[in-house]
């Protein structure tokens, strides 16, 4: 190693004492000599951010460090390049979290060269470890970048190498939020430069990128950035196409930045429920207060995983929020109220569009069947709590017929509507309305949580067999109407044993021969 590149500063490991990614930093001085850290790592613990994985550099040998590591700590191999001699080592904490230590050989003669070739400054530093300190090694002005908050590229050529840096840039920038980093002017341009050339890159790549960047606190942010940066054009055109897409009253934004506010409050809302986020404002704090005796059950409903992409349900509401009026600019029309009225535009049928582009956007970005199906049930039903809404307050039979429809999506859906109308009038939302669809939501989840066997899924009255001994019909299609029937009137409290359900299916049957 070159040790001219060395700087004058000491990074302190002390804080990873005790913790697991310290054992495993202890037990790698007994393998790998010398032992280099670089790249996301170094970064993370000069900001004093949790550490979920090592990167190491090594002249050589990438691949079979990887596997001795994992082998020394009943761990699992990965070769993520054997081209270029990259592997990994997964190990799991005693908690069972997964820790991912990366082993990378050179990409150059020397260490000084390999960081060189590295994508943005402050992921181009690199520590020397020796006990519990280790030696920075800086040659591109990292540790200058880093204390300045500046997020900048090595060189022009690092967006050229590898055009997914760019998407890589708009995901730091969202995640270093906390710190407040800033793209550098330059940088900013290169960017915007080679954002087309993100097409050509593997769809996972993408998709990895898009999820970290719309998880980060203020996703409407981080879209409006990605928009901004001609990354979003290329990544997810469906979402682009929203700009200028005019919507008339009670809508107060375009289709886009409606969009972007109902992605951001669904992260408040979800949020809120597992305790991470507090009200803003008073319709926040009227939304806390009605949802607050379901906080617990929708925590629990919201943790749940649709997947390893998107890894859990409050994660996809932020996915359904961002597709949910995808279909608008193909759907609109203009319509004017007679006795001269406004025009008024419509949007009749968006949700089953913008379901459509969902499932095909989805899947080009290679989700997970379960993860894409999840996503656009919930984008087909969102316009469906509305609807009850302006009915009133929605009759047994009305909420059976909700959840027969969407099943456990029709909670999230719940969530996403309210996300809707808050985007829909901002801060000029009606507090009447508001409390109406509050009152709404509230009364779905709650038959969904705690009323389910009375309301949302009753144990069947009679079954198949009963309807063909009993009455004397065949197996067919006939049947399965019939039962579904039962059910739903048995939800609207209709029904309530054996014998009823019997006469009510007899009656139906006995109906069309009386008329």
């Amino acid at each position: 190693m070159n040790a001219s590149v060395s700087s004058n500063t000491t990074l302190d490991l002390s804080s990873l004492a005790g913790s697991f990614a310290g054992q495993v930093l202890q037990r790698l001085q007994g393998i790998v000599d010398p032992l280099v850290l670089v790249g996301g790592s170094v970064r993370d613990l000069l900001l004093g951010r949790e550490v979920h994985d090592l990167d190491l550099a090594v002249p050589a040998g990438g691949l079979e460090l990887a596997r001795r590591l994992a082998d020394a700590m009943q761990g699992a191999y990965v070769p993520l390049d054997a081209e270029r001699d990259t592997g990994r080592a997964v190990l799991l904490s005693p908690e069972g979290q997964p820790l991912y230590v990366d082993f990378a050989a050179w990409r150059g003669p020397s260490l000084a060269e390999d960081l060189r070739k590295r994508d943005f400054t402050i992921n181009a530093l690199a520590a020397q470890v020796q006990g519990a300190a280790a030696q920075i090694i800086d040659v591109t002005g990292g540790l200058a970048d880093q204390e300045a908050r500046l997020l900048r590229t090595v060189s022009e050529q690092a967006l050229r190498d590898d055009p997914l840096r760019c998407l890589r840039a708009a995901r730091l920038l969202a995640e270093l939020s906390p710190w407040r980093f800033r793209l550098e002017q330059d940088t900013a341009g290169q960017i915007r430069q080679h954002a087309p050339l993100v097409a050509g890159s593997a769809s996972e790549r993408v998709r990895d990128e898009l999820v970290r960047t719309l998880a980060a606190a203020e996703p409407q942010r981080w879209l409006t950035q990605l928009s901004d940066l001609g990354l979003l054009a290329v990544a997810l055109p469906e979402a682009e196409a929203l700009h200028g897409v005019a919507q008339t009253a009670p809508h107060i934004y375009d289709v886009f930045d409606h969009t972007a506010q109902v992605v951001d409050y669904a992260a408040f809302l979800t949020g809120w429920i597992v305790g991470q986020d507090e009200p803003a404002d008073a319709l926040d704090a009227r939304a806390c207060q009605a949802l607050a005796p379901l906080q617990l059950a929708l925590a629990r409903h919201l943790t749940e995983s649709v997947g390893v992409s998107l890894g859990s349900r409050a994660q996809a509401l932020r996915w359904a929020a961002l597709c949910h009026d995808w279909g608008k600019p193909a759907t609109r029309a203009v319509e004017i109220e007679p006795q001269g009225g406004q025009p008024r535009a419509r949007f009749l049928g968006h949700e089953d569009v913008s379901a459509a582009l969902a499932l095909e956007a989805l899947r080009r970005l290679r989700f997970s069947e379960a993860e894409i199906r999840w996503v656009a049930a919930i984008v087909s039903g969102h316009m469906r709590p509305h609807h009850l809404a302006a009915a009133g307050q929605p009759s047994r039979r009305a909420v059976y017929r909700y959840y027969r429809a969407l099943g456990a999506a029709g909670v999230d859906t719940a969530l996403l509507s309210l996300a809707d109308l808050r985007a829909t009038g901002g801060p000029e939302q009606s507090q009447a309305g508001w409390q109406r669809h509050l009152d709404l939501v509230v009364r779905l989840l709650d038959d969904y949580f705690n009323r389910p066997q009375e309301v949302v899924r009753p144990a069947p009255l009679i079954d198949g067999h009963d309807l063909q001994t009993a009455l004397g019909l065949r197996p067919g299609r006939l049947i399965g109407q019939l039962l579904e029937a039962v059910a739903e009137a048995q939800a609207a409290g209709e029904l309530s044993g054996r014998e009823q359900a019997l006469a009510y299916v007899a009656q139906m049957v006995d109906a069309p021969r009386e008329s």
